[in-house]
């Protein structure tokens, strides 16, 4: 499938709006997918054939809107994100100040206008005030209704535009009959009201997509390329793979690649989290971002720039800040008649109270149903908590692709941990180093190593790699023998050298006594790998070899089994090995020996039995579990196939990541559904009380500009809770 084309929309303001345009864009032949994101303003359309970004745009203008396609470099993509966020809240701020210059005046003559002017001036003067507060803080929400009105539609801007207009009217129907009903302080007290709630919340709104800002900021803008026998600067997206790049001493990488020339530290802790940074060599890997230290580097370029691992992680955060979880699609059926509902109700009220003998009460309770009915709390509520929520999870290395991965992680009962590369290293290491009577622990290391030095076998460069981290000085080995399912044999000048198990020894007559029996049967308990090693015929001793447990991963199952979910270890590989390291991490539920389809078929077995399952693994035989569950989990150091298969990718090899990464989606959901509770009830409850209910019976309403003020206090108090999610604690 194409990746999905993303538009740029202005002029939304609820949700109404937003599924009015997911509707137009559905409508366009070869659109297979749409979702649009009011706290952003974006739409992410997946389109099929030979429909265009134009024709979507073209969609979207016809209905009222202005879209345009967002095309450009990740560098690029960062500023112009910025600098729209930026336009938009200038734009509020300076009508606000507008609103609020002209109010303060009005406030006066209202209240005071009286010691210096007859009632029919003060009328005039408050006139003259109100005029230019309508033109130039109502304008937005009077040509916002008018497109809708052109289109037989209604929103929020219907809304306020009615309330703000019939106050203004019945102003002017006061100036010249001098007939007591709303004035123009109702008019521009309601305008200035809800402008600063609109202020307000684009403040936050921006504040949502920091995380993002600053994952696009990491990339530069240049990369400095060899052309012609010459370093020259040329903007990343004409740069192609192959081609040689200059990273100079405290720059940052521009582009993923393979180093051919120079050595250098490079701090990598935007992608690993780890603030110390790594000595880079000649075929080691540097990503773009990353910033280099002291020495120049001179790289082979591996991926253009949309493909880097940078280019990824920001497509992830974007993919699951422009989705919705199933709770938004509920908000959004809800919203879907709310507007038209609020404005039949907005009209009976004015009837009903017009009957019962107070047309200037229904007048004045119709407008405040008008303004307190706004929709845009609800139209927030989920959005700005995913969005703030991928961005926290992004900088914790916790990338969310969509916002349905988030509600399922909060609703996983059973987390299913593959052994190999997640909660061990994946690699296999040297634990354990028993010399026979007369030897040293270097002595006999180092006859291994002489051995192995020859073999590219995965245990033969774990004990080469123990070797040189004891600084050992190993001799010559030549002739080197592969028994296959035995070991090796070397010679060393006139010596030979045995590396293997029991078979190999025993092949050479060479005994073992039984004390190294009983030790080596306990070892093997313990899920080691044993290496006996002889020299000729002499017997020098044993290594244990193990692919060890990382430090973090019992940390790990115990905040797991702390939250109340159930674990379970599962692996293809010996069962004794992986009862070892379950037993070492405190899992007490196993399945082991298996084949990849076997572990698919237990993810499904344990989805029988009444589990949400997570299934968390890092390589390719992990692929149709990560599938198969309801959550899939993939190390990000694990193979590609397991990360494009997953619904959540941790880019730091700690499994402590998992249970993070569930508490994030447990505060997210409850923030949502804080949101659409608080939203909902606010509406509920409020909207009786603006249509005048309860005068008859406790004299208590809620006036035009209290319910402005109200409006706007929804709608910052949501994305404020969803601002919320930055600062909780995340630690068990």
């Amino acid at each position: 499938m194409k990746d999905p084309v993303v538009l740029s929309v202005e002029g939304m303001h609820c949700a109404s709006c937003v599924g009015r345009v997911e509707a137009a864009l559905l409508a366009v032949p070869g659109v297979t997918e749409a979702h649009v994101n009011l706290a952003i303003q974006q739409a992410s359309v997946r389109v099929s054939g030979n429909t265009t970004p134009q024709d979507l745009a073209d969609a979207v203008t016809r209905i009222g809107f202005q879209a345009s396609y967002v095309a450009c470099s990740p560098a690029s993509a960062g500023d112009s994100l910025a600098e729209r966020q930026d336009r938009e809240l200038r734009t509020w701020r300076r009508r606000f100040i507008a609103g609020l210059t002209l109010l303060i005046p009005m406030l006066v003559v209202h209240y005071a206008g009286h010691l210096f002017s007859g009632a029919g001036v003060q009328r005039w003067m408050q006139f003259l005030l109100a005029l230019p507060m309508q033109a130039y803080v109502g304008w937005p929400y009077f040509s916002g209704a008018l497109r809708r009105l052109r289109h037989h539609d209604v929103d929020m801007d219907t809304l306020v535009a009615l309330g703000t207009g019939v106050a203004f009217i019945s102003g002017i129907w006061e100036l010249f009959h001098s007939h007591h009903g709303m004035s123009f302080l109702d008019a521009g007290m309601i305008l200035t009201f809800i402008t600063l709630g609109k202020y307000l919340e684009t403040r936050a709104r921006g504040r949502t997509s920091e995380a993002i800002r600053r994952l696009l900021a990491l990339t530069p803008s240049q990369a400095t390329v060899q052309r012609d026998g010459a370093w020259v600067a040329v903007p990343l997206e004409q740069v192609r793979p192959g081609v040689s790049m200059l990273v100079r001493p405290g720059d940052r990488v521009p582009l993923d690649g393979e180093i051919v020339a120079g050595y250098s530290d490079v701090d990598e802790s935007w992608f690993t989290g780890e603030p110390i940074p790594v000595d880079k060599k000649p075929g080691d890997t540097i990503l773009a971002g990353t910033v280099n230290g002291q020495g120049a580097l001179t790289a082979r370029v591996l991926k253009p720039a949309g493909e880097t691992a940078l280019a990824r992680v920001i497509a992830l955060v974007q993919n699951a800040q422009q989705s919705k979880a199933d709770v938004q699609r509920l908000a959004d059926r809800v919203v879907a008649r709310f507007v038209p509902t609020v404005l039949a109700i907005a009209l009976a009220t004015g009837i009903v109270w017009a009957i019962a003998g107070n047309p200037a009460m229904g007048l004045s309770c119709a407008v405040a149903v008008l303004v307190i009915a706004c929709p845009c709390a609800l139209g927030l509520a989920t959005p700005t908590a995913v969005i703030v929520a991928s961005g926290r999870g992004a900088e914790m290395g916790i990338l969310v692709k969509d916002a349905a991965a988030l509600e399922m992680a909060a609703r996983v009962s059973a987390v299913v941990l593959d052994k190999t590369g997640t909660v061990t290293a994946g690699r296999p290491e040297v634990v354990g180093i028993s010399p026979a009577p007369g030897k040293t622990a270097s002595e006999l290391l180092g006859l291994a190593a002489t051995a192995e030095q020859l073999s590219n076998h995965p245990l033969a460069r774990a004990v080469c790699q123990k070797a040189r981290g004891a600084g050992l000085i190993l001799a010559r080995g030549d002739q080197l023998t592969v028994r296959p399912g035995e070991g090796v044999v070397a010679s060393a000048g006139k010596r030979r050298i045995l590396v293997g198990n029991e078979q190999l020894l025993e092949s050479h007559d060479i005994g073992l006594d039984a004390d190294v029996v009983r030790a080596a049967d306990q070892m093997r308990h313990e899920g080691r790998t044993l290496l006996f090693v002889a020299r000729d015929s002499e017997y020098c001793g044993m290594l244990a070899v193990a692919d060890v447990v990382l430090p973090e991963s019992r940390e790990a199952v115990e905040q797991l089994l702390g939250m109340g979910l159930r674990v379970v270890m599962l692996s293809g590989d010996r069962r004794i090995s992986v009862e070892s390291v379950a037993r070492e991490v405190g899992v007490t539920e196993i399945i082991a020996e298996i084949l990849p389809e076997g572990k698919q078929n237990e993810v499904r077995r344990l989805q029988q039995s009444g589990e949400l399952v997570a299934m968390v693994g890092d390589g390719i035989n992990d692929a149709p579990a990560l599938a198969a569950a309801d959550l899939g989990v993939a190390m990000g150091s694990g193979a590609d196939v397991a990360i494009e298969t997953a619904a959540i990718v941790l880019t730091r090899a700690d499994l402590r990541s998992v249970p993070a990464a569930i508490r994030l989606a447990r505060t997210t959901l409850r923030t949502i559904r804080q949101n659409l509770v608080w939203a909902l009830l606010y509406n509920v409850m409020l909207m009786p009380a603006a249509a005048g209910v309860f005068v008859p019976l406790a004299g208590i309403r809620v006036p035009p500009v209290l319910a402005a003020a109200a409006m706007a206090a929804s709608s910052v108090s949501v994305v404020t809770n969803s601002l919320l999610l930055r600062r909780k604690s995340l630690l068990p």
